[in-house]
């Protein structure tokens, strides 16, 4: 582990501190948001599932236009810069927001931040990763902001039950890693001299790659059929602010607990992301990965249907961060993989386009499922929605071949 880790670029690890603190900060207040909204404002699920698809839509499409404009500037350092102080600013904005809209318009930012700052953070580790590492490397990374969110939700934990159960107070204090972050990108953080393929223009007067409609045909067919796999399976996840609600509300805990089911689900996410990224690439085989993925998520589905304990639900949330750390560790692998090289923050950012689409529908799906039925039932719909994608996995596998072959 230690030599791999000897062969990762000094930016990218530089990068993966970046997202290890700007998750602690933003896991300090997701991991009390939903009990924000549900138990001090009394938002019901549905809103609250439409909230969290919405403003991840939003944060999303942002992805697309921040991967777009990095390959168009060939500029990736400042877009990540750009969003980081975005996603700074929106701390403030959510301690001082007590009712639903401020915290609606406070989450808008946050999430424009977020969503400017994630797809040239990806195209950064694409573009210094070593050709037989490169899934390591963003599994490194993954590895390290899923880190973030275990040391963001325990300081979450801590702070809410010293502070009096006091949201305002937590949501200051997330401030302080996030100035750590935009710090670090500002000094450390270094683009890597760009690239072009055969026929793309680029006008250096002004430093700028000039885009064409070509570069949509240029993402390769291999590329639009691992989207239409993406599109599939995001659809069947669930929102985590419904996830802990559930946990928190079928098994009676204690309101200071809801953090607490962060840092499992977290720490299985933080635990997989790394070895999930090394066995990627040493194996050859991303797909593989994705269903091992992909089954990891339907043992958490049933998990959650079935569970009526602590220890199971400890399981299913155990199991649902190993199956987020699995997929956010390949999937931006295998793009950088058949995507030309100055089309890495465009093939990023439509990727994570289709995924909001779908986390949009998905998020909404399973809140009005669980208001109209119960909880319970939107991990029931989940469950058919991940078994139909794992079919869509296995048809797509087969075409890939057949297009590689041809």
């Amino acid at each position: 582990m230690i030599k791999v880790f000897s062969k990762i670029p000094r930016t990218i690890k530089i990068v993966g501190i970046v997202s290890f603190l700007i998750n602690t900060s933003t896991l300090m207040i997701f991991s009390l948001f939903g009990l924000y909204l549900h138990e001090q404002l009394h938002i019901d699920f549905s809103k609250i599932g439409l909230l969290d698809g919405a403003v991840e839509a939003f944060s999303f499409v942002m992805k697309i236009f921040s991967g777009i404009m990095s390959d168009f500037l060939m500029n990736r350092k400042l877009i990540l810069l750009i969003g980081s102080i975005f996603l700074f600013m929106a701390k403030p904005m959510e301690a001082i927001a007590t009712t639903y809209w401020p915290l609606f318009q406070a989450k808008i930012l946050e999430r424009i931040g977020n969503g400017l700052q994630s797809t040239p953070r990806d195209a950064i580790v694409g573009d210094w990763a070593p050709k037989e590492y490169k899934a390591t490397c963003f599994g490194m990374r993954q590895s390290l902001a899923a880190f973030g969110a275990v040391i963001g939700s325990i300081l979450a934990t801590i702070l809410f039950k010293q502070s009096g159960e006091n949201f305002q107070f937590v949501f200051w204090m997330a401030s302080i890693p996030s100035f750590f972050a935009v710090w670090l990108i500002a000094i450390f953080v270094k683009d890597k001299k760009p690239s072009t393929t055969k026929g793309t223009v680029v006008v250096k007067r002004f430093k700028y790659r000039k885009i064409t409609i070509n570069d949509i045909k240029n993402l390769g067919m291999e590329y639009w059929i691992l989207i239409g796999v993406a599109c599939t399976y995001m659809i069947s996840k669930v929102s985590e602010s419904i996830v802990i609600l559930y946990v928190v509300e079928a098994l009676g805990l204690p309101k200071h607990i809801a953090p607490i089911c962060m840092i499992i689900y977290q720490i299985g996410n933080s635990f997989i992301s790394l070895p999930a990224g090394i066995i990627s690439d040493k194996i050859k085989s991303r797909e593989n990965i994705f269903i091992l993925g992909i089954i990891v998520f339907l043992l958490s589905d049933i998990l959650f249907i079935f569970g009526t304990n602590i220890i199971v639900m400890g399981l299913a949330l155990l199991c649902l961060g190993m199956y987020i750390g699995i997929t956010q560790s390949i999937f931006p692998a295998k793009i950088i993989d058949i995507v030309p090289t100055d089309l890495k923050g465009t093939g990023i950012g439509i990727f994570n386009l289709v995924c909001a689409l779908s986390l949009l529908a998905g998020g909404s799906m399973a809140g009005y499922i669980a208001d109209t039925y119960s909880p319970r039932h939107s991990f029931i719909a989940s469950s058919a929605f991940a078994t139909f994608s794992l079919v869509i996995l296995f048809i797509s596998k087969k075409l890939t071949k057949k297009i590689n072959k041809a």
